[in-house]
């Protein structure tokens, strides 16, 4: 099964919206991907941007408390031994890459610039949704 972290951007989408992030979100809820956090990369920092009075209709979803219990059950939280000093720009996207290393994670899920440069970590794939659909679950040629 291959494992990925999600950076928070997508996180939010997935829970918000229909669309790539979602089908990603559903394919770790139904056991086709394994979803990875820790606390600092996601549970910290989704609380803060789900405070945000514009993500108001995120907070009210039904499906959120079950998500959230979902995603802070120990099977999905890695603790990250050390954090790469890679991205200047923003460097709390480290903490994206930190995780990722600590669950070997196959790919990063994200809509940020800043790792989407990247494009391969440590042999971690940085991927927009969209791709990583194609890119994780190839269909025929």
């Amino acid at each position: 099964m291959k494992k990925v972290v999600f950076d928070t951007n997508v996180l939010v989408s997935a829970i918000g919206w229909e669309g790539p992030p979602h089908g990603l979100l559903e394919a770790c809820l139904h056991g086709r991907l394994k979803l990875y956090i820790s606390n600092t990369v996601l549970l910290e920092k989704l609380s803060k941007v789900l405070a945000r009075p514009k993500l108001k209709v995120i907070v009210g979803h039904p499906d959120l408390p079950v998500i959230l219990a979902w995603l802070a059950s120990l099977e999905h939280i890695v603790i990250p031994e050390f954090e790469p000093d890679v991205i200047t720009m923003d460097p709390a996207d480290n903490k994206v890459l930190a995780c990722a290393l600590a669950a070997k994670a196959d790919a990063i899920i994200s809509g940020d610039d800043h790792l989407l440069n990247l494009r391969v970590y440590n042999e971690i794939k940085i991927l927009r949704a969209a791709q990583a659909i194609h890119a994780l679950f190839p269909g025929p040629a």
